[in-house]
């Protein structure tokens, strides 16, 4: 069952790598730290003096190529930046840990580089949208957005991660026997078959896991337009391993408690939104592309009445 596990996990990793189809735009390489990394632009004849840059964060272990049909639309109106972080697709492997402070000065020194100032509306896929989270604790005056694309759950605290089973109506006890030690060691031994991109940012998840995400969320969301899209379709290729829940059930109740945490820092901001989608996939880029132009677009015009308010 293990060795199945393995073979499914790494299935779906190769097919997260994708093959890069863009006709527009524009893509090339810039050095950071001595090596490469992949970077596509489109829309910089859009660029305006205190008009948001748009700035898309993959999810984890994913290439850019995800974003093609919303970057296709939004960079008609505005300045897109887009970027494969170190180890993933043609981008070079710099030997450092993805953690969320070496991701964003990395992606901060492009973006000045390529003359891409400040605000930024930062959109985060998955295990992008911690990296976003983080961006806005380190540099808050540079943030015009943050939209959330079914994001890792960075509000999860010490003791949240069990509530989910203890609803389903498992006891404390059959919770810690699924989390010991054989299921950790078998964790450890995965990371052997695993690509090294995705292995060294399981690793860094991990970490933000343990701490509480305090990198991500140290200071408080900036008032701003800031979203969070949800995906609410249960997996069409669901792990087939048993188990002591019904995990269609188990699914809602993650989902439920996750959103409660989502909505709860939505409701002090002025311009907070909540899109709830019942039949996409994880990967919203692909299941609800109008989705999130449209929460793209929404969030730019709150901008704009932000910034008119403000004079």
């Amino acid at each position: 069952m293990r060795n199945a596990m393995k073979r499914s996990i790494i299935s779906t990793v190769i097919l997260m790598i994708g093959i890069s189809c863009f006709s527009f735009g524009q893509k090339e390489f810039m050095t950071v730290n001595g090596k490469k990394i992949e970077v596509f632009t489109a829309g910089l004849e859009n660029i305006q003096k205190n008009k948001p840059v748009i700035v898309f964060e993959n999810g984890m272990a994913t290439k850019l190529d995800k974003w093609k049909p919303i970057i296709e639309e939004v960079s008609k109106t505005s300045t897109v930046f887009s970027y494969n972080r170190p180890r993933i697709g043609e981008s070079e492997n710099d030997s450092l840990p993805p953690t969320t402070k070496h991701i964003v000065e990395n992606l901060r020194k492009m973006l000045l580089e390529k003359g891409l100032k400040p605000p930024y509306l930062l959109v985060g896929h998955s295990f992008g949208g911690a990296y976003i989270r983080s961006y806005a604790s380190y540099y808050p005056d540079e943030i015009a957005g943050l939209i959330f694309v079914d994001p890792v759950d960075f509000t999860k605290k010490k003791g949240d991660g069990d509530l989910p089973y203890l609803e389903i109506g498992l006891t404390q006890h059959q919770i810690d026997s699924m989390f010991a030690k054989p299921y950790k060691d078998f964790v450890e031994n995965l990371y052997a078959d695993m690509p090294n991109f995705y292995v060294e940012e399981v690793k860094i998840l991990r970490q933000l896991t343990k701490t509480e995400f305090k990198e991500c969320d140290s200071i408080p969301l900036p008032d701003v337009p800031v979203h969070f899209i949800k995906a609410g379709g249960y997996p069409k290729n669901p792990e087939k391993r048993e188990t002591l829940y019904d995990k269609v059930k188990m699914f809602r109740i993650d989902n439920n408690l996750k959103m409660k945490r989502w909505i709860a820092l939505l409701d002090p901001l002025q311009y907070g939104k909540f899109f709830y989608c019942s039949n996409s996939g994880h990967y919203m880029q692909e299941d609800e592309p109008e989705t999130l132009i449209a929460s793209i677009k929404l969030a730019l015009n709150d901008y704009e009445k932000i910034q008119k308010e403000k004079k």
